[in-house]
């Protein structure tokens, strides 16, 4: 999907467990477990073609693309524990191999790993950028909490739970490049917008896949969300419209924390019925939209200079993100 960085993610995917190496051969066979399940790599690959955007090949290329690696990972294996979850990209997670504190213990490592990669540029601003999305991270998914089994939940709390949890790091990945560079304030604020709007669009449609996708492509079981007691943006958009049957599995659901199989396949109908799953749909794709309008706009400002292969290929990691999978 990314021929023109395919050397650098390459290169990135040996040095991800590299940069984190301890003497303790256990801890590393664990670390090989965690960067072993693949995934896409959007974060750092985001961050690398804006690299090359701005013609940025400097000695904290490589680092710093872990970092945003990073920052995502160890936010997982914290969420698995929270979510006591068993299977991610269809492998076991550390928590259900290992135990929560190894799982919990592994994401510290990465964590401070990622500071110290960080504090080696020597760029505060930079530094600022990333201790800041750790934060909002850490705000929103303590504010999800607050909202779990809480069947009133609106759009504007979900969008901001999103934002701290998934744009926020999107927009570090995809400004971070212009910090290296010592690029005009109206080049990183671009970037920056471009990396939300992405985030936004490809957080939505990864929870419209818990009431569409598939468990052998999404990774982890369907319907499982709402099992979870959060309510996302296809059953917002479905509850609005006040379906009785609807309306009453989730009131069931959130009284036992269980769904039977029909259940379920009733829950995944009605939010399709009502229209929920397509007005979410919708609402990433304007999302995806404005990160476009976002790149029109860069490519304006840099004029000649910029790389305009970078540019396609990031306009079509948009639409990537409203059909993406795993």
């Amino acid at each position: 999907m990314f021929p023109q960085i395919e050397n650098d993610l390459k290169e990135l995917e040996n040095k991800f467990v590299n940069y984190l190496l301890t003497p303790n051969k256990p801890t590393n066979q664990i670390l090989e477990h965690i960067f072993s399940s693949g995934g896409k790599r959007i974060r750092p690959a985001l961050f690398l073609l804006c690299c090359q955007i701005l013609n940025y090949d400097g000695e904290f290329k490589f680092p710093i693309a872990a970092v945003c690696e990073y920052i995502h990972t160890a936010s997982l294996l914290h969420d698995d524990v929270i979510d006591n979850s068993t299977l991610r990209r269809n492998k076991p997670t550390v928590n259900s191999v290992w135990g929560d504190e190894t799982a919990v213990l592994s994401g510290d490592l990465i964590y401070s790993t990622a500071c110290r990669l960080m504090v080696k540029t020597r760029n505060l601003e930079l530094i600022d950028c990333f201790a800041e999305c750790i934060r909002y991270m850490s705000e929103s998914e303590l504010y999800q909490l607050e909202l779990l089994w809480n069947s009133s939940v609106t759009s504007a709390q979900y969008e901001k739970v999103v934002h701290g949890k998934t744009a926020y790091l999107f927009e570090a990945s995809c400004k971070t490049p212009a910090l290296l560079k010592n690029s005009s304030i109206e080049v990183c604020t671009l970037l920056s917008e471009f990396g939300k709007n992405l985030g936004f669009a490809f957080q939505i449609a990864d929870d419209c896949l818990d009431y569409s996708g598939e468990q052998n492509v999404v990774g982890k079981p369907v319907a499982t969300d709402l099992l979870e007691g959060k309510i996302t943006l296809p059953l917002i958009f479905a509850l609005q419209k006040n379906n009785e049957k609807l309306n009453f599995i989730v009131h069931k659901i959130f009284e036992t924390g269980e769904a039977i199989k029909e259940e379920k396949e009733a829950l995944v109908y009605l939010v399709n019925a009502t229209g929920g799953l397509q007005a979410a749909i919708n609402k990433a794709e304007e999302y995806s939209f404005a990160a476009r309008k976002n790149l029109e706009q860069l490519e304006k400002f840099l004029g000649p200079s910029i790389n305009r292969q970078a540019v396609n290929t990031l306009s079509e990691i948009t639409f990537f993100a409203l059909k993406r999978k795993m």
